[in-house]
């Protein structure tokens, strides 16, 4: 029972615009640590967001990684990515 890893339009796009080397460094740390995770909750440096049902933050250096779980399919959606100043910026309510 182990969750996969999706990424929206929007987390690509704003994942091409990180300088290369933060951009691998983020790449690994989905790889070692979301993809095929068991509960990606429990996951160090993870903290729910407050005004969301279902959003959740990873905390990767200076960068922060905004997703949604879908406890039904077992899936991990990475909605946003950027620098942790910006990242909260006009984010919606329901994630």
């Amino acid at each position: 029972m182990s969750y996969e890893v999706e990424w929206s339009r929007v987390a690509a796009k704003e994942l091409l615009s990180i300088e290369k080397k933060q951009r691998l460094m983020i790449l690994k740390w989905v790889e070692d640590n979301l993809a095929s995770c068991e509960n990606p909750k429990s996951i160090p440096g993870s903290k729910a967001l407050k005004g969301t049902k279902y959003g959740w933050r990873y905390r990767v250096g200076s960068y922060r990684i905004l997703a949604t779980i879908n406890e039904g399919k077992l899936l991990i959606e990475v909605v946003r990515i950027g620098h942790r100043q910006g990242v909260y910026r006009n984010l919606p309510e329901e994630l």
